[in-house]
């Protein structure tokens, strides 16, 4: 064994650490000291900084034009109409909205096979059980799997106005991630797989940009998810008038009601900040805001009992020692 080389004063080997700054923990290191001035200085920063991004994004917000619809008590077949109020210059994006649906529960996001997504015909399905074979022939693998595949959401739209059907973007490129685009590969049903689910419900193609959405699971029960976007009304215009109707047939299919939930029609314009987020900046003017209010306390604070940093006097020896013992 090769000799230890770190001995004490006397002479011993030992397994002391040697003596330097990284095993003695001695490196050099910014260890703030939080003054008064340093404290209420970086409040007022905060709140300087944060108010106006908060205002800003708030405007931002309050810009974009946004209505919706619920419509899970109508018929299979529903016509909704949108009285716009303001003109909106295109595009518009459609979207469909639910609530109390928890895309973010561990057993529901784990229900997949991504190899199987990506084109993988020997692709391990184990993790899609019980929804990785046919309901009706346990022989026959289902394609594609899983409790997300097997709870897509199939309501349709159609879009109308003046009576005129609206040409919807809704491809791959239109509405899906460039990943998931890339990702997911469609391949000839095999012999030993079969693409309709529990209780004859066909499931969708994997290259179909609404599956690869709904595959995008979402971290709230209450969330909405891109279906199409208008680029031009049928005229070709490119701007949604003020006092217009716009009226959007919805094939309704997809059930609700068992777990209390509500669904959603909804139509929206973007900005830089995308959708619309009334939470985003009220959280940033609210952070800046108690900042300052802070800052104002402790300067108060500070004006009326000021305290000598470093005062000893605050130390009671005398109970310190007693409790020493």
């Amino acid at each position: 064994m090769p000799e230890n080389k770190n001995k004490n004063a006397d002479g011993p080997l030992s397994n002391r650490p040697q003596d330097n700054a990284f095993q003695q923990q001695k490196l050099k290191a910014w260890q703030p000291l939080l003054t008064p001035a340093w404290v209420i200085g970086t409040f007022l920063v905060v709140g300087i900084i944060f108010i106006p991004i908060g205002i800003v994004i708030q405007t931002a917000s309050n810009n974009i034009f946004e209505m919706e619809q619920d419509y899970q008590d109508e018929a299979n077949l529903a016509t909704l109409n949108f009285d716009i109020a303001q003109d909106v210059e295109l595009p518009i994006f459609l979207y469909y909205k639910l609530t109390n649906f928890y895309q973010n529960h561990r057993r529901y996001v784990k229900s997949r096979s991504d190899a199987q997504l990506q084109g993988d015909e020997a692709a391990d399905l184990s993790a899609c059980a019980p929804l990785d074979v046919s309901p009706t022939d346990p022989d026959l693998n289902l394609y594609p799997c899983g409790l997300i595949a097997n709870s897509y959401f199939n309501d349709t739209f159609a879009v109308k106005f003046e009576n005129s059907t609206v040409e919807l973007a809704e491809s791959a490129e239109d509405i899906a991630w460039k990943s998931d685009v890339e990702k997911f590969r469609y391949r000839d049903m095999l012999d030993d797989e079969t693409n309709v689910g529990p209780g004859g419900f066909a499931l969708p193609r994997v290259d179909d940009p609404h599956f690869m959405v709904w595959m995008r699971t979402a971290g709230l029960p209450t969330f909405k998810k891109l279906y199409a976007r208008i680029d031009a009304m049928p005229d070709g215009s490119t701007t949604l008038s003020a006092g217009s109707t716009l009226q959007i047939d919805v094939v309704n299919t997809f059930p609700v009601t068992d777990f209390s939930g509500q669904k959603f029609v909804v139509i929206s314009t973007t900005s830089w900040l995308g959708g619309k987020n009334k939470f985003l900046g009220d959280a940033y003017v609210a952070v800046g805001a108690v900042s300052i209010v802070l800052a104002v306390l402790f300067l108060i604070k500070h004006l009326v009992s000021p305290r000598k940093l470093g005062d000893m006097k605050y130390f009671n020896w005398p109970e310190m020692s007693k409790s020493n013992h």
